[in-house]
């Protein structure tokens, strides 16, 4: 299959690793999979599926090729869904779909319908249709994909991010991306992301020449809403499925967690058979969720920072238990001999946030 590639952003295009691996270091992380049949399909239309996922990203699909020729009157149905925030492990990805509304009923007609109603063979079969030439002359896509580190650090540094307001922003970004790219849209989508009445509002107050609609349910009763959930679905699928750790020394690692949700015996069985007691999870999983810190609690090594507490006077507040340091305890704390247990295995600095 041939495409036209699609445009991607990057948050942090100049660096590898969006946060310090935690592993031991022997070898190079392995940052790309061997490439198969099924992958290929995808990755020529321009999905890293094939990369580590250490940082969020976006893209867009092509634009509709009749954008500037046809009737400026002819205006944009657009549809918001996402697909993976209830998931210990992997991605959270928000999608939109927009067509002409001309085209609108025809679409409806293509076969679109709530992607978890139906299989991912029926997913993937109508993802592809997305992708001929014949509907993409009225119709484009674009998605957000929040990784599992964005994701833990958002939500567990000092100033908490909620994952509302990380499906706010990544709605208002897709939106703001698509009338920025030209796309005259008239008429907006969405499936609500806590109560439909406050969310739409906020949305409306942000897009006033745009009508806006929020409502539970709308991936199974809007078609552009259906579409988008399954570019969301497909796009967190195929990077579960193809992916790649970035921490050294784990390419024997099984892949066989399940769907990522809590209640999958199969993804609960992997998170304690993949718990390292002194390392922890790598980067796919999500830290900030219960099912992950419960794990850690009850398998992990304990950690104390003793010689933080005895180097500290009585009255000088911890900043180090809150991983924030002053320019002198820096200075201090690199003085200090390494662990043995560090210099035994040879662990190395990838990164430091200091």
């Amino acid at each position: 299959m041939s495409a036209t590639p699609l445009s991607r952003s990057h948050d942090d295009d100049d660096e590898e690793y969006s946060q310090a691996s935690a592993f031991p270091v022997a070898k190079r992380p392995k940052l790309c999979a061997e490439t198969t049949d099924d992958m290929q399909t995808y990755i020529e239309l321009g999905l890293p599926i094939n990369q580590a996922l250490t940082t969020s990203y976006t893209f867009f699909s092509p634009l509709p090729e009749a954008l500037d020729s046809a009737d400026a009157d002819d205006g944009f149905v657009l549809g918001v869904d996402e697909a993976g925030r209830g998931p210990v492990l992997g991605p959270m990805v928000y999608a939109t779909c927009f067509c002409r509304e001309s085209y609108y009923e025809q679409l409806g007609s293509v076969g679109f319908a709530d992607s978890k109603q139906l299989t991912e063979e029926q997913r993937e079969r109508l993802f592809l249709k997305l992708q001929t030439a014949e509907i993409r002359q009225h119709t484009g896509w674009s998605i957000r994909c929040i990784s599992p580190q964005d994701i833990s650090q958002s939500m567990l540094r000092r100033a908490k991010t909620s994952l509302n307001a990380l499906a706010h922003d990544a709605t208002i970004q897709l939106l703001h991306d698509a009338i920025e790219r030209g796309v005259r849209v008239r008429k907006v989508f969405v499936d609500t992301v806590g109560p439909p009445a406050t969310y739409q509002k906020k949305l409306q107050e942000l897009f006033p020449q745009i009508e806006i609609t929020v409502a539970k349910k709308a991936d199974s009763i809007y078609p552009i809403v259906s579409a988008a959930s399954i570019c969301a679905k497909v796009t967190r699928d195929k990077h579960l499925e193809n992916w790649v750790f970035a921490e050294p020394m784990l390419e024997s690692l099984s892949t066989k967690y399940g769907s990522g949700y809590p209640g999958d015996p199969n993804t609960i069985k992997w998170l304690r058979e993949s718990l390292d007691p002194v390392f922890g999870y790598p980067g796919i999983i999500r830290f900030s969720w219960s099912t992950c810190k419960k794990l850690l609690d009850e398998c992990a090594a304990r950690v104390s920072w003793a010689d933080d507490e005895d180097d500290a006077p009585k009255n000088a507040k911890l900043k180090s238990r809150y991983f924030v340091r002053s320019t002198k305890d820096a200075a201090a704390a690199d003085s200090r001999q390494r662990s043995k247990f560090f210099n035994r295995h040879k662990a190395i600095v990838l990164a430091s946030s200091f």
